[in-house]
């Protein structure tokens, strides 16, 4: 009865064509993830989920999570950020399809650098979005150099990654020269705690940098904005952090794995 209603739902919101099509990518999600994790490198599997639309989602390539619902917040509270700690540039990794940041740059003079692991992804970017102030680089956050900016923001990002490759976006982030780390934690510094799991590079799970093994103090916390998603109970929330907190971080987490090389 239930699933009768969703599907209901989704003929009047998508019409009776796009609801079977979505209903059939639901069902089959198991099955995709497999063949997904079956690619030999993290490109080829971020490319895939990409050229897929495997998150499902008509409004952005990038899932539900990169919808305007679901970003109104911290649509409202990155400007803020920019202000307050004097921000000029900033690289937006992984930017995805650049969906709803374009609606925060757009009124702002910040200096903006959209990264993503997916080539087609970003030559599209580019030349739909490309100006004097916004431009979009291939990168990889666990090997590729990271630019010269004030700021790097990433988004939805960790919790597809293995606690190996988290510890090498660490490293790589420590090897820059960018003095701050905007990032997603799906728990909020004083709400219910998660327990963090390992999962393959390219997966999916919920991350608590608050719990081991990452063990974020709560005092190195320079500003928590909540980032909560309309379909997802979690306290979401970005926190920005320095570079003393990541180290902390990657401390935490190599005694766990072990060192990265």
């Amino acid at each position: 009865m239930k699933l009768m209603k969703k599907f209901k739902k989704r003929v009047i919101e998508l019409g009776l064509k796009e609801a079977l099509k979505f209903t059939f990518i639901k069902a089959t999600v198991s099955w995709r993830r497999k063949a997904i994790l079956n690619l030999e490198s993290p490109e080829d599997r971020f490319t895939k989920i990409f050229t897929s639309n495997h998150w499902n989602n008509h409004e952005s390539v990038s899932g539900e999570g990169s919808t305007f619902e679901n970003t109104a917040n911290i649509r409202t509270e990155l400007p803020k950020i920019f202000d307050k700690y004097q921000l000029k540039s900033m690289l937006d990794a992984p930017c995805g399809d650049f969906n709803w940041m374009k609606l925060v740059i757009e009124h702002e003079s910040i200096t903006y650098i959209g990264g993503d692991i997916v080539q087609p992804l970003v030559e599209q970017n580019q030349e739909k979005y490309g100006d004097k102030k916004s431009s979009f680089i291939q990168l990889d956050l666990t090997t590729s150099s990271l630019p010269e900016v004030d700021l790097l923001f990433c988004r939805d990002c960790l919790f597809h990654l293995s606690y190996r490759d988290i510890a090498k976006v660490f490293e790589n982030f420590l090897d820059s020269s960018i003095p701050y780390l905007m990032t997603t934690s799906s728990a909020a510094p004083l709400g219910p705690r998660i327990n963090n799991s390992n999962i393959e590079t390219g997966d999916m799970r919920l991350i608590d940098l608050f719990s081991k093994p990452f063990c974020l103090p709560q005092k190195d916390i320079m500003e928590c904005v909540s980032d909560s998603m309309v379909s997802l109970k979690a306290e979401r929330c970005m926190v920005l952090i320095n570079r003393n907190a990541v180290k902390s971080m990657l401390r935490s987490l190599t005694l766990d794995i072990g060192p990265t090389i």
